[in-house]
């Protein structure tokens, strides 16, 4: 599995989009993840563990304003905390099925 998120033949890194979100004062961690969309292949998602109340709309304004608009997230789900390997990476795969059920 890439890590590498490819909009619509547009790749988007979603290390580049973690570090934007990561400056956000209410998110405490994040990681972003494709997840399969019908008209474009896969769209970037962000799974964001926060440390307040923050509307899934604002933090997409937020990474508007420093992103280019493929690369903002498609959508934002708020989790407890992110699921990670013994070496602390990441699972991402544990994260896209809690939006894109096979």
């Amino acid at each position: 599995v890439s890590a590498m998120v490819n909009r619509g033949g547009l790749k988007v890194f979603p290390d580049e989009v973690e570090e934007i979100l990561r400056g956000h004062d209410a998110v405490v961690d994040v990681a972003v993840a494709g997840v399969p969309d019908p008209r474009l292949g896969e769209v970037p998602w962000a799974f964001v563990v926060a440390a307040g109340p923050i509307e899934p709309d604002a933090l997409c304004a937020f990474a508007r304003e420093r992103l280019s608009p493929y690369k903002v997230p498609a959508g934002v789900t708020f989790v407890d905390e992110l699921p990670r390997n013994e070496a602390g990476k990441v699972l991402r795969q544990e994260l896209v099925v809690l939006v894109a059920p096979e």
